[in-house]
């Protein structure tokens, strides 16, 4: 199962990220394995997704690993249920960057918008990377990857808030990003949750070892992008 653990500093939010990179990113068990870790532009936070075994497996992190820490003022957890990944196709734009979708809306719309994302067929400069009920922050969250930021208001605007039932979204670029667990293991977590039609697409058109945690900034770097664009 996976679990989003977001943390909110007191004042300091460099200083979260700073122990979230070298206290928790050891925080791995048998039944824990911290995946990665993301900060949202605009966002005071920074999220922690965890691989863990049970949901009550989380609690000595935040119960015993954070309690020696003062400069978090509050957590909010997330379980993402149902997560669903999809592949990463070989041929995309080279400077992709990646953003988070949030989407909020009624519990009777929640199926309907879900399946809605899994069927879509996204245009080639707009992929997903996953999508999951929350039911934290948000409802249904999506992790897509894009080729600027106009391209994803874009797809807000013409196909999200278009849709019965969907209350409001907002979407955010990720300006930092952590992997913590070997490439292998985020790996077998993404075939754990790979999307049914994605068992139909040709292997040789996937990338089936590309890091979607951290190369997204490589390649925008190479790209010409400076660090506060990515």
């Amino acid at each position: 199962m996976m679990i989003i653990v977001r943390l909110y500093p007191k004042t300091n939010l460099e200083k979260v990220w700073h122990y979230v990179e070298n206290v928790l990113a050891k925080e791995t068990s048998a039944v824990v394995t911290p995946l990665y870790s993301a900060q949202l532009e605009g966002m005071m936070s920074v999220g922690i997704i965890f691989d863990v075994k049970d949901p009550d497996n989380i609690s000595h992190f935040l119960t015993e690993t954070l309690s020696d820490f003062d400069e978090c003022h509050h957590t909010r957890t997330i379980s993402l249920m149902k997560p669903v990944f999809f592949p990463i196709p070989k041929k995309r734009p080279e400077n992709m960057q990646r953003y988070i979708i949030r989407i909020y809306t009624h519990p009777k719309n929640y199926k309907e918008i879900y399946n809605y994302f899994l069927n879509y067929k996204f245009p080639f400069n707009l992929f997903p990377i996953y999508v999951s009920y929350s039911l934290g922050d948000e409802d249904i969250v999506m992790n897509v990857a894009a080729d600027n930021r106009q391209t994803v208001h874009n797809f807000l605007r013409e196909k999200i808030r278009m849709m019965d039932g969907v209350d409001s979204s907002s979407f955010y670029p990720v300006v930092k990003s952590k992997r913590f667990a070997p490439l292998s293991d985020l790996i077998k977590v993404q075939q754990k949750h790979l999307a049914d039609k994605a068992k139909k697409i040709p292997k040789s058109d996937l990338d089936e070892q590309f890091d979607f945690v951290e190369d997204f900034e490589e390649y925008a770097m190479l790209t010409g992008a400076f660090p506060r664009d990515i």
